[in-house]
């Protein structure tokens, strides 16, 4: 009888553990890159890229039948070797957390901005790449000391709500030093019946990148709306057919420096198209932004084309075409032809 029980506890501790153990996850986007005009320079290159290649591991302990914890922690890693300043890890988004079933999700940590994940992938076909949004946009952000709550779709029938406040955690006087000294913020809906996905997002006195302006490597305290949607035209008869758009505006909320008036507005649309019951996957957009400020005016469009071949659910081969060009500077364009992998595990 002891050997039985002793057995019992045994199975019991393993199934329990095997319960708890995190789930590994990652994905390796490996690409060979033509650049003409590299940074709107007059180099030609051939280069290896990593396209943000990552690993993470995640969990959620159940803690009641209505409550869990859960965790995630995401690492950038350089599958070309390129590490910069010896970084063989970046951190991406990492968080822990409180999950209600059924009602929402309490995280604190440092992850995307509702802002940013308002976008989704389907709203930019490059993403990743060197070519992708954050090249041209604002907002594109991953934000440190925040303190997220996002309610579960289901409660509202599709409907989502997600609040961010980030500590700005400044010691000097005068600094940020209080709760949500900056907020991202989004509404979401998302309907597979229809093949409909919405949503509309608010940064306040959140640091973004200006790409287009003279200073855009400097991140700028700014209020800004983005308003994306997605439609699976699959849904009236059109099969494999989607179309996705996307357009915000944002300010910057200083005049400090060089970002005297500091105002973006970009939009963007793509379509893409999977091909009957064949691997391929046809996809094309174009994106602008137009960044003033006192005294200036800028603007930069991209347009370009992908092509996918799905090896599996986990697995694709890709190649892209795209070409950005601006309207300042002596080289006016660049231009980049690459072929890749990407493996989801």
């Amino acid at each position: 009888m002891k050997k039985l029980l002793l057995a019992a506890a045994i199975t019991t501790l393993s199934l329990s553990a095997a319960q708890a153990a995190p789930t590994l996850y990652g994905k390796l986007n490996v690409t060979i890159d033509q650049f003409n005009n590299k940074d709107f320079g007059n180099e030609n290159v051939t280069e290896v890229n990593s396209n943000a290649s990552r690993i993470g591991v995640k969990g959620e302990e159940k803690i009641s039948d209505t409550l869990s914890a859960l965790y995630l922690a995401e690492w950038e890693i350089s599958v070309d070797g390129d590490e910069k300043d010896e970084q063989t890890f970046k951190k991406r988004n990492i968080y822990a957390g409180l999950k209600w079933n059924g009602i929402g999700t309490l995280k604190a940590g440092n992850y995307d901005s509702y802002f940013k994940t308002a976008a989704a992938s389907k709203n930019d076909i490059f993403n990743d790449h060197t070519f992708d949004m954050t090249s041209m946009m604002y907002g594109e952000e991953r934000l440190k000391n925040v303190i997220g709550f996002e309610t579960d779709p289901k409660l509202l029938a599709g409907v989502g709500f997600n609040l961010m406040l980030q500590q700005g955690e400044d010691k000097t006087a005068g600094g940020d030093n209080g709760i949500g000294d900056a907020i991202s913020s989004s509404i979401t809906y998302e309907n597979k019946d229809l093949g409909l996905a919405l949503a509309l997002a608010g940064d306040f006195d959140v640091q973004g990148k200006y790409s287009a302006s003279s200073f855009g490597s400097t991140k700028q305290a700014s209020d800004a709306f983005r308003l994306a949607g997605s439609y699976d035209l699959g849904k009236i008869g059109v099969t494999g057919l989607g179309l996705n758009a996307l357009y915000q505006t944002a300010e910057a909320t200083s005049s400090a420096g060089e970002a005297v008036n500091l105002e973006e507005d970009a939009w963007l649309v793509n379509a893409t198209y999977k091909i009957g019951q064949t691997p391929w996957t046809v996809k094309a957009q174009y994106q602008t932004a137009d960044t003033s400020w006192t005294g200036n005016d800028r603007t930069v469009d991209q347009y370009g084309v992908a092509v996918d071949y799905a090896l599996n659910k986990q697995a694709k081969l890709y190649g892209l075409l795209a070409q950005q060009e601006r309207d300042w500077g002596t080289e006016d364009t660049q231009s980049v032809f690459g072929l890749g992998m990407e493996l989801n595990f």
